[in-house]
């Protein structure tokens, strides 16, 4: 099920890497209608190609969640503040930026050309139905594209058909407002001809899909006017229109709950093992809505593989470099080589050890560290090492401190002294390579997808979307909390007499521990008028803290950002080819 939209996808890539060079204005020169758009095959293939730029590395693939979509909940572990998108080093010429851009504009020139060409390759009445879906699918891309530049940029470039003359491609900025109109039309309009979340895998957009992020994107305009204030333009929304926006948030969202097609799955970790694993929704739950597709270890044709496990994820020992044993074994054996290049805060920890959430503490920050012995062509892996406190349910019956537990396997889980529970700064754990199945595995490459919309998304949106509509959480509000809550195995809520303001810090938290290291962090704070406040709070903390060790203290430059960061601003290269563009962001 996976595999055929991974090669559909992997063909595409191949076409993206030969036709992303340019930015706003560029078309697919080497492709006419007459020549591509001539069957309804021909426009499959090219639908997928609308997609591709999802997994572009400048995108989900890799550098996105950890730069350009950054937050207070983790931190690049090296030994200086490396520049990035979201720490205080960045500039308009940092090439992330350009790329994203670049990225984000081929996927809607892409969107533009299909739609212009979809009649022309399937116009029979037989195709009407096919025809349709593939039209909303590309509606609701070339809507989320342009949904992604106003969230990180503001107004932008604004085009809905392909440049048709190469003496006048520059183009002035659109107001956010008009495009958030735009966006929000496409996809109300879209969302009858998409299939259903029970028709297809969420590598496809669905309606389901749809209706999440549509309440995403209320959710985020509703909360515009903090960031139009922080940087000194004047409010674009009045409190009419707030509210308007967080209805439609909430039900959009309930029109995911009230259709009974997905659930939480249980346990919290079994999301991000059937990221790893290429499964979808593997025990028959359906809490992955909708996925980006990664494939492949980019030792074969397939060159459709990511970074996520691997600069983002848990760290483990490189069997593969040198040939060792296992190098070509899967799980325990060989759990894949991770740079260990981020790791959480204090801020992350700390929640989760104030809410006693050791199922979702234990599964995004590293519990363990793996075993070894030998080294470089001779290293095995022998075990893990848990951190003191950190031992799972599974084994608390037979770890005690100093002792061991050998498995039917050979493999021995020991763990660590008191001591450990010093060490506050720990990998981040959520993508783990142990449960990659596609081998060889590769050092630097891996095929884990990445979660764009999950069913506990849904529910703690309805849950914040209610509260605020209403004078005091209601039942529906404590409802769908607590679905989450009950899942991680933490105290609920409802009967706890919670106040419009406590509830509203209570959903901010667990936004915080349920969807770390999933790219909405940065867009929750900036919609709660928190970003930069939580950053330098975060930098405070770490530079304060006898806690945080003093070799980690350079970390605390990565949070020190002023306001101008609540928008990225547009890249100098497109500056220097777009006459049109006659201003930046404040501040930049």
């Amino acid at each position: 099920m996976k595999t055929s939209f991974k090669i559909y996808l992997t063909v595409q890539l191949a076409f993206c890497l030969t036709s992303c060079s340019d930015f706003l204005n560029t078309t697919l020169l080497s492709v006419t209608p007459e020549t591509y758009f001539s069957n309804k095959d021909g426009v499959k293939s090219f639908l997928i190609s609308v997609y591709a730029p999802l997994m572009d590395a400048y995108f989900y693939g890799d550098y996105y969640q950890t730069r350009v979509a950054g937050e207070d909940l983790g931190f690049y572990y090296r030994s200086t503040a490396t520049p990035s998108v979201v720490c205080g080093l960045t500039s308009v010429s940092d090439p992330t930026l350009q790329n994203l851009w670049r990225c984000l504009y081929d996927g809607i020139n892409r969107s533009n050309m299909l739609l212009e060409n979809i009649d022309h390759a399937m116009p029979d009445s037989v195709d009407a139905t096919l025809r349709e879906q593939y039209r909303a699918e590309t509606r609701f891309m070339r809507a989320f594209y342009y949904f992604t530049l106003v969230e990180n940029f503001g107004d932008v470039p604004f085009r809905i058909s392909t440049a048709k003359d190469v003496n006048n491609l520059s183009l002035a900025r659109t107001g956010k407002q008009q495009i958030y109109d735009f966006i929000v039309s496409e996809m109300i309009a879209s969302e009858p001809y998409l299939l259903n979340a029970n028709q297809a895998n969420p590598g496809h957009v669905t309606k389901s899909a749809l209706e999440g992020i549509l309440a995403r994107i209320y959710l985020f305009r509703a909360g515009e006017n903090y960031r139009d204030v922080a940087v000194s333009n004047p409010p674009t929304n009045s409190a009419d229109s707030i509210n308007a926006y967080l209805t439609h948030a909430r039900d959009w969202a309930l029109k995911v709950k009230n259709n009974s097609l997905h659930a939480l799955v249980s346990p919290y970790g079994q999301i991000f093992i059937d990221l790893s694993a290429d499964k979808y929704n593997s025990t028959g739950t359906k809490e992955s809505i909708w996925e980006v597709e990664i494939a492949g270890n980019r030792t074969t044709s397939i060159q459709a593989a990511g970074r996520l496990g691997n600069t983002l994820g848990l760290g483990g020992p490189d069997l593969i470099s040198n040939g060792a044993p296992d190098a070509g074994k899967t799980g325990l054996a060989n759990p894949g080589y991770g740079y260990n290049y981020f790791y959480c805060t204090l801020k992350l920890f700390d929640m989760y050890q104030s809410e006693k959430d050791t199922v979702r503490g234990n599964w995004n920050i590293s519990p363990f560290t793996y075993t070894t012995t030998g080294s470089a062509a001779t290293m095995k892996v022998t075990g893990r090492k848990y951190y003191y406190g950190k031992i799972p349910a599974s084994l608390s019956t037979l770890l005690l401190q100093g002792k061991t537990y050998t498995d039917a396997s050979g493999f021995i889980y020991s763990v660590g002294t008191v001591t450990d529970t010093t060490i506050t700064a720990r990998c981040i754990a959520k993508y783990r390579r142990e449960y990659e199945q596609v081998l060889p595995k590769n050092k630097n490459y891996t095929p884990t997808n990445f979660p764009l919309l999950r069913y506990s998304d849904i529910l703690l949106m309805i849950a914040e979307a209610e509260n605020e509509l209403n004078t005091a959480p209601s039942s529906l509000a404590y409802e769908c909390l607590d679905a989450v809550r009950n899942r991680a195995k933490i105290k609920t809520l409802t009967g706890s007499g919670l106040s419009k303001d406590q509830f509203r810090d209570v959903i901010k938290k667990e936004r915080a521990m349920e969807f770390c290291y999933e790219a909405t962090r940065r867009y929750d704070l900036i919609r709660w008028g928190e970003y930069v406040k939580a950053m330098n709070d975060v930098s405070n903390l770490l530079s304060t803290s006898t806690r945080w060790s003093q070799s980690l203290l350079y970390a605390a430059n990565y949070f020190k950002i002023p306001t101008t960061y609540l928008y990225l601003p547009i890249p100098a290269y497109e500056l220097s080819v777009n006459k049109l563009i006659l201003y930046n962001n404040p501040g930049w």
